[in-house]
């Protein structure tokens, strides 16, 4: 398991790297990046969304285990947005950006490959779930924040904004061809594949060219609270409520603790721009904590 997460991470650490370089070198700028990430979220995460969802088993999900693994995620999540707030004094947009980075972890780019190669389908399909949720939440986040950014705009007109957003599409999509029990042409099996297949080495390239940028003192304190919440909390609060609260063997519940100790998501870095918050202190945090699951996916997969 550790050599996987090790060759794994070396493909990390490389784009990351020559992300930075050609930042360094200007032959990338930050207006760049910001493209790379537009592709990301609007392209290749729905394009892997869909794949992912149409092919989830219902039948082998634990929602206990679900719920509980949300349970942890949401306790993260309102912590991080208080502490923003009320000790960093930062704007509601800038908060609720952090509570995200903060909870949100990267199971789409970096458990889910990983778990694909070493567990059974009983055990990605929580990984699934818990995607699933996550795209979910993350709709009703952008509902605050369009509330926030456009004040005259009508609570219909915000909500129906949101049916341009491509992940929930992709999402609502899956469902339906899991529901109706239809199959998608290999052509677009094929093209959903090599399409998603972008969507890491993109990301990573881009967090590269922006981790190139200066950051400010409190971009960094900021950067060191998610870092401490993904990392080490929130690995620690959902292993309470799992084991101690719930009694849900480890067997079951290892790859749904990896998601919990797994860096951090590219979701807030990706929207990060679009609501006019500074994502310097996202992709630092990004960079680290990802660097940092090299130890801690290993360490609570020894846990059992």
């Amino acid at each position: 398991m550790i050599q996987i997460l090790i060759n794994s991470f070396m493909p990390v650490a490389l784009l990351i790297l020559f992300g930075y370089i050609s930042a360094k070198k200007t032959i990338f700028k930050y207006e760049d990046a910001l493209s790379i990430i537009k592709y990301i979220g609007f392209i290749a995460v729905p394009a892997l969304t869909l794949k992912m969802t149409v092919s989830i088993s219902f039948s082998n999900i634990n929602w206990l285990l679900i719920s509980s693994y949300i349970i942890s995620e949401l306790a993260i999540y309102f912590t991080a947005i208080l502490i923003s707030k009320y000790f960093f004094n930062l704007k509601w947009n800038e908060s609720i950006l952090i509570g995200m980075a903060s909870s949100f972890a990267n199971h789409l780019l970096f458990i889910y490959p990983i778990a694909l190669n070493e567990y059974g389908p009983s055990m990605i399909d929580p990984i699934i779930a818990i995607i699933g949720f996550d795209v979910i939440f993350l709709v009703i986040n952008l509902i605050i924040l369009d509330f926030i950014k456009f004040k005259n705009l009508k609570f219909k007109n915000i909500i129906f904004k949101q049916l341009s957003n491509l992940p929930l599409l992709a999402l609502i999509t899956g469902l339906l061809i899991i529901f109706l029990d239809l199959s998608l042409p290999l052509s677009i099996q094929r093209a959903l594949e090599f399409i998603s297949g972008s969507a890491a080495p993109c990301a990573l390239f881009a967090a590269g060219i922006i981790l190139s940028q200066k950051i400010e003192k409190t971009e960094l304190k900021v950067s060191n609270l998610i870092i401490g919440f993904k990392i080490f909390l929130h690995p620690i609060i959902a292993i309470l409520i799992i084991w101690n609260f719930n009694g849900i063997e480890f067997s079951i519940s290892e790859t749904t603790i990896m998601v919990a100790s797994a860096p951090v998501g590219l979701m807030a870095l990706i929207f990060s721009t679009q609501y006019d918050v500074n994502p310097n202190a996202i992709t630092r945090a990004l960079l680290i904590t990802t660097l940092l699951s090299v130890i801690s996916i290993p360490l609570v997969s020894t846990l059992s």
